[in-house]
């Protein structure tokens, strides 16, 4: 088949599949680039792509039969068409607003000899999702991946997907939920973020608050199987189960976070109303206010478990950083909510940094539970307060 534009092939997973080629002008920015091709399609967001196949695979063996999938924006693909190739998805509906996503993103599901499982339409995202909102039609899985914010698809992801189905999100707009643009964070997600050490899981706290209200509203209630942060996005798999009283469950979730800059004090508070002071009980300084985010778990272990033995039996092809990843937010899990930035706390008492392994054995052992965080590479997660922390860094 012929495109009006170059191609090449690349290799992801088991997939074999034909991509725009770059036409980098020199110094050019390789993002930059990429939003001139024809298509889209960034090698970068590999790691999310794994995950996808994952979670396909894992929910329809706990199915037990093949999933019925949604990708409302294709692009190339190539998420598509692994999910029919790795995950045995039994179908796979993508659309795109660009034709030539969609000339591509049929050629690359006859390339790869899944065409009678893979179908592409040129269409509108929420149109195609709402299509397909009638009780018999929906979805197992929907995988929500824009350019930005995902929040004006939330409803139509929701009332596209069944009851026990799961909806994927990635959020690449960092700046307003990192509290760059405060204003714009609280019109796409309904929330104040945080300008702090942990700001990328406020970040991700965020995001499952909006989409856990936007569920409630259909009388769903949600529950994190996986989510993560990895370079400019957040990633959230999300499973729906109707009902008002999981609805409600999953609102109880959702609550606030209040931070001391003083002396990195943190409180987490659960509720629709902040039912705690603003002065910091340790130190007495006015503390700001995050949220209302969700501020339960971001992660079934269980659900986890079979991804990571997935990946250990499957012999496949992943993202070097995919299975750290997934042991580190493992161990992190059933930890309280933010954590601490070693590399500040040893700098605001004057100290040189110690190893972080050193300072979680020196946790451990005064009886608190601590972990790495996936979030910072020299980030902490304990159920220590800050006061612990400084007592023992300073012994």
């Amino acid at each position: 088949m012929g495109f009006w534009f170059q191609t090449e092939e690349v290799v992801e997973g088991a997939a074999r599949v034909l991509v725009p080629r770059l036409d980098r002008v020199e110094g050019e920015p390789l993002d930059h680039a990429r939003s001139r091709a024809a298509v889209f399609y960034n090698p970068a967001m590999r790691l999310n792509r794994d995950t996808a196949v994952l979670v396909v695979a894992v929910k329809g063996e706990e199915l037990g039969r093949p999933m019925e999938t949604c990708e409302p924006m294709c692009g190339s693909g190539v998420r598509g068409v692994r999910l029919a190739l790795e995950a045995g998805a039994g179908r796979v509906i993508m659309g795109d607003l660009n034709p030539s996503a969609v000339q591509l993103a049929e050629e690359n599901a006859r390339r790869n000899h899944v065409s009678d499982r893979v179908k592409v339409r040129v269409m509108d995202a929420n149109l195609l999702m709402n299509l397909h909102s009638s009780l018999m039609n929906r979805f197992d899985y929907v995988d929500i991946d824009p350019y930005g914010s995902p929040s004006q698809f939330l409803d139509s992801a929701v009332r596209c997907t069944r009851s026990g189905g799961v909806v994927a999100l990635t959020a690449t707009d960092m700046a307003p939920l990192c509290g760059v643009n405060p204003a714009a964070c609280l019109r796409k997600y309904g929330g104040r973020p945080m300008r702090a050490s942990y700001t990328h899981e406020v970040a991700l706290r965020l995001l499952l608050g909006s989409f856990a209200r936007a569920a409630a509203v259909h009388e769903m209630g949600v529950k994190p199987l996986f989510s993560y942060y990895a370079d400019h996005y957040v990633r959230a798999y999300m499973q729906l189960k109707k009902g008002a009283k999981p609805a409600d469950a999953a609102l109880a979730e959702m609550g606030y976070i209040l931070h001391c800059p003083r002396c990195l004090h943190r409180v987490s508070s659960k509720g629709t109303y902040l039912k705690v002071a603003r002065t910091c009980g340790a130190c007495g300084g006015q503390m700001v206010v995050g949220g209302p985010m969700w501020l339960g778990e971001t992660v079934d272990v269980e659900f986890l478990g079979g991804m990571l033995a997935k990946v250990g039996s499957s012999g496949g092809s992943w993202e070097p950083r995919l299975e750290n990843l997934m042991n580190t937010i493992r161990d992190e899990a059933g930890l309280p909510p933010t954590f601490y930035s070693l590399d500040e706390l040893c700098s605001r008492l004057r100290i040189s940094s110690l190893p972080l392994d050193f300072v979680l054995e020196k946790l451990r052992r005064a009886g608190f539970k601590a972990s790495r965080t996936h979030f910072h590479e020299r980030g902490l997660r304990t159920d220590a307060g800050v006061s612990d922390l400084e007592n023992l860094l300073k012994a």
